[in-house]
């Protein structure tokens, strides 16, 4: 057999020797290849994980709960003209200090006089339909309670059973008229909005006063006598002493952890300024249902103010909930579930395997998590697992 192998081994050679160079170096070539790539799939089947490593250490973490509101209120408000025409005279100049129901500017309109008999018909249409609107709710209060003594006579005094086609139809009637009667009190809410609408404009057809609707400091003036006045136009602001509410929205979980007092950071998406400090004043009590889910609202002011903040802007809210100072820390990562508990993991260099530590945590930040008992400080362990490395030798060992 050996005789065999030589004999064959020769030939090779032999042949090996009758190649040209460029045969020769692409025969060896070939082999190297596949010898290494041999030596790649043994190295590929003995891979195991590789692991970052990190120590259990002193911290702090900050726990807060954060959600996305809107400014409900703001500490200014923007006046315009009511009137359209021209600004004849204007009483006030930036700084200075008004009181609600103070002049403010006067306007001349420039409204012709059939502009204003138009305006006065639909005021007087509107307060009609008002009135007619009235007169109708006391009609149909009427009938609602005829309608109730009805069923009442006819079917609950009798005794008739609920399936009774009287007992059905008495009480349908009594529901029916008291809809009815509902349903005029927002028809009368609707005539007096209507009304008030059309008599301002009325009032914006004739010459008048615009006044102060609201104490405060008048800033940004923009008119001057002589001027063209709109109701489009901002014709000044008047700055309040009122703070600057935000209000948000709190999930049932997280709830338990927010309370009056606590401080916060609102970032208003519309605007490029920094965080602004806010403090939590009220916590709803009772949870509100929104599409199906329940919500506790929560509402806070902003401790310093952006003059450029109005109501209705969207604002990103973190609440500080919880800090702890100089605590035992690891990476959130570190984390593992372990038997309905929590769990870190550690390399036992004796038997080179991974064993699980159980933990307890308590509070959670961004990154790391605290550690109340399992652990000491310095103590190694996994923070996570990187990938696969070659743990055998192959072909030409490690």
């Amino acid at each position: 057999m050996i005789k065999k192998i030589k004999s064959l081994g020769l030939s090779v050679l032999n042949k090996f020797k009758n190649k040209t160079k460029f045969q020769k170096l692409l025969i060896i070539t070939v082999a190297v290849t596949v010898v290494f790539i041999a030596n790649g799939q043994l190295n590929k089947e003995e891979e195991g994980p590789t692991y970052k490593f990190g120590q259990v250490s002193r911290g702090n973490i900050i726990e807060q709960v954060s959600e996305t509101g809107s400014i409900t209120t703001s500490n200014k408000v923007e006046i315009n003209s009511t009137i359209d025409g021209v600004v004849t005279e204007v009483y006030v100049e930036n700084g200075a200090e008004v009181k609600r129901g103070d002049k403010l500017f006067y306007v001349v309109s420039s409204a012709t006089e059939a502009e204003r008999s138009k305006a006065y018909s639909s005021y007087l249409s509107a307060k009609n339909s008002l009135e007619s609107a009235k007169a109708n709710l006391n009609s149909l209060e009427s009938k609602m309670w005829a309608a109730h003594e009805d069923f009442e006579a006819r079917a609950l005094d009798t005794e008739l059973s609920v399936d009774d086609p009287i007992f059905i139809q008495t009480e349908r009637d009594w529901h029916a008229s008291e809809a009815n009667y509902l349903n005029q009190k927002d028809v009368i809410s609707q005539g007096q909005a209507a009304v008030s609408s059309s008599w301002l404009a009325y009032q914006a057809t004739a010459d008048g006063p615009v006044k102060a609707t609201i104490d405060g400091q008048v800033v940004n003036l923009a008119l001057a006598e002589g001027q063209m006045s709109s109701a489009t136009d901002l014709a000044l602001i008047i700055k309040t002493n009122s703070e600057t509410w935000v209000e948000i929205a709190i999930n049932e979980n997280d709830i338990k952890d927010i309370s009056p007092g606590q401080t916060a950071e609102v970032k208003v998406d519309a605007l490029s300024s920094s965080t602004l400090p806010a403090t939590v004043q009220r916590v709803d009590e009772f949870a509100t249902v929104i599409s199906d889910v329940a919500v506790y609202y929560v509402y806070l002011t902003l401790d310093e103010v952006d003059q450029e903040i109005r109501p209705g802007m969207t604002a990103q809210v973190d609440i500080l909930t919880q800090e702890k100072n100089d605590i035992l820390v690891v990476p959130i990562t570190a984390i593992k579930p372990y038997q309905g508990e929590k769990a870190v993991q550690i390399f036992d260099e004796q038997s080179q395997t991974v064993i699980y530590q159980p933990v307890k945590i308590g509070a959670t930040g961004t990154a790391n998590v605290e550690i109340t008992s399992g652990l000491e400080e310095g103590q190694k362990i996994i923070i996570s697992e990187l990938g696969k490395s070659s743990s055998g030798g192959g072909l030409f060992g490690k």
